[in-house]
């Protein structure tokens, strides 16, 4: 589920290049970000980590948050991709942990249609 969305977050920031302030998909990413954290803590708490190594994890977490905003304030707010793209962090954001965890659930309706709508606009290689 990472690898998808940071596949998504990839494509935002090369496909875009314009700067933006904080907006709607700012938002966006910090809500799926707080939700990624969430789940990554949850799945942490239950496996048996020292105390040091959960709390190695808080700073990866938080540069993975920073990241992840750097990367969509790349997307410009008028662009054709802008709202599909902010759908799609929406819809990821809505997953629960189970879902981000399984590939085929986290592919949401909407990431697919943003996905299409890139490929459409040559902003990603098609499918072959």
């Amino acid at each position: 589920m990472i690898k998808k969305i940071t596949m998504v977050l990839a494509l935002l920031a090369v496909c875009l290049s314009a700067q933006a302030g904080a907006d709607d998909l700012t938002d966006a990413a910090q809500g799926l970000c707080d939700s990624i954290r969430s789940c990554a803590l949850e799945s942490m708490s239950k496996e048996d980590l020292t105390p040091e190594v959960l709390e190695m994890m808080g700073p990866m977490l938080d540069n993975m948050c920073a990241n992840m905003r750097r990367k969509v304030q790349a997307v410009p707010a008028g662009h054709d991709l802008y709202e599909p793209a902010v759908d799609c962090m929406r819809s990821l954001e809505s997953l629960t942990c189970e879902q981000m965890q399984n590939p085929d659930l986290a592919a949401t309706p909407e990431c697919k249609e943003y996905e299409r709508l890139a490929r459409e606009a040559g902003v990603v290689p098609s499918e072959r």
